[in-house]
């Protein structure tokens, strides 16, 4: 293909460059693993230790599955054709459920349990986004002609490289939220941490990490306020502190946290951690693991039968219930710290009930029915 210049002469154009008569990228092919390095390390600094540990392992499953198939560790492996048939190996694989992930022997166990059951499509999609990251990123760098995963007159729900599926919410009903709050009962300092713990979550509809990672300094009693420096996205996110959250937190600061701080303790021993774990040794904040753990545990000793029960699921139950007592959604999506209310919009299911009532009143207001 050529392109005429000004003064007449045929070039080949930029096109001519990009593309090979077979379709492939004219870049030459570059092993995948230092480039995979350079990007975590010019990226990785503002990820996370669990965004860090879970990119290595999805850019070491592509590895693996490329070695498997006697396929190019390289640059060349990231077209559009190979990909395919990488997420159709991923949906075909099977997914563990019923025991803890974390166990060496955890799929070998799962399938032990019950019936197979594949990886969803969600759950390829998050293991595949990495990978359009960095295609996007060697692009940049000029070392990809072409990104396989940019969308060419194709919807992107209909993206094959990034399947996606509308799954029910894992949400709880106020009968839920009560039987959390039964099994927290006690006055042990143990029990006082999880009723503030647990009231905090139950009233902001905050996220694990948020709630774990908070420190004195992000309570103000005086404003009733309560800070989350730790939200999602690097967001801080400012809440109003309810009276009976308040109340929780005071009996805890002032009847049980001192008991998780080591006896013979100066200020400088003082993490500065709201909560604390239970666990011996220097005092340290809790893990997420420990948060929803201990939100199981307590659920069930309240009476509830869902078989786990952790923070997500109170989020998604007080964004419906205040969707449903009236709060308007767009508040209830600043409430949820949400950038836009199309995320919201899944937290908060409208039950029939309440829809229901609206629409009773509504038809009564309109004449159609009697009031």
């Amino acid at each position: 293909m050529l392109a005429r210049t000004d003064d007449g002469v045929e070039t080949p154009s930029r096109a001519a460059f990009l593309r090979r008569p077979n379709g492939r990228d004219s870049l030459p092919a570059v092993a995948l693993a230092p480039l995979i390095a350079e990007y975590t390390a010019t990226f990785g600094s503002t990820w996370s230790r669990v965004t860090r540990r879970k990119h290595a392992d999805d850019f070491a499953r592509l590895l693996d599955w490329l070695k498997a198939n006697q396929l190019p560790l390289t640059t060349e492996s990231l077209d559009f054709m190979t990909l395919v048939d990488y997420v159709t190996d991923l949906r075909s694989r099977p997914k563990v459920c019923g025991v803890w992930r974390g166990s060496p022997n955890a799929l070998a166990r799962s399938l032990q349990a019950g019936p197979v059951q594949t990886l969803s499509a969600n759950s390829v999609n998050a293991y595949v986004r990495p990978l359009r990251s960095l295609a996007i990123w060697l692009v940049d760098e000029g070392l990809l002609a072409l990104n396989p995963f940019r969308r060419s007159r194709r919807r992107a729900a209909l993206n094959p490289l990034l399947p996606s599926e509308e799954t029910p919410t894992k949400s709880a009903t106020l009968d839920d939220l009560r039987a959390l709050e039964r099994g927290c009962g006690g006055d042990e300092p143990l029990d006082l941490r999880d009723q503030a713990i647990v009231s905090i979550l139950v009233t902001t509809a905050a996220r694990n990490s948020s709630v774990r990672l908070l420190r004195l300094d992000d309570l103000d009693f005086e404003r009733s306020v309560i800070r989350f420096r730790r939200a999602k996205g690097g967001k801080t996110l400012e809440l109003a502190l309810q009276p009976g959250t308040a109340t929780a937190i005071r009996a805890y600061l002032e009847r049980g946290r001192a008991a998780f701080l080591p006896p013979s303790r100066t200020p400088s021993d003082d993490p500065g951690w709201l909560f604390l774990s239970h666990a011996g040794g220097e005092p340290r904040p809790l893990t997420m693991n420990s948060v929803s753990l201990m939100l199981t545990r307590r659920y069930h000793a309240g009476g509830g039968s869902l078989r786990c029960f952790g923070s997500h699921r109170i989020r998604h139950a007080t964004a419906t219930l205040l969707v449903n007592n009236g709060m308007p959604l767009e508040e209830v999506s600043r409430y949820l710290g949400h950038s836009s209310t199309m995320p919201t919009r899944r937290y908060a299911q409208q039950t029939p009930e309440a829809l229901g009532i609206r629409a009773a009143d509504a038809l009564a207001r309109a004449g159609l029915v009697s009031g």
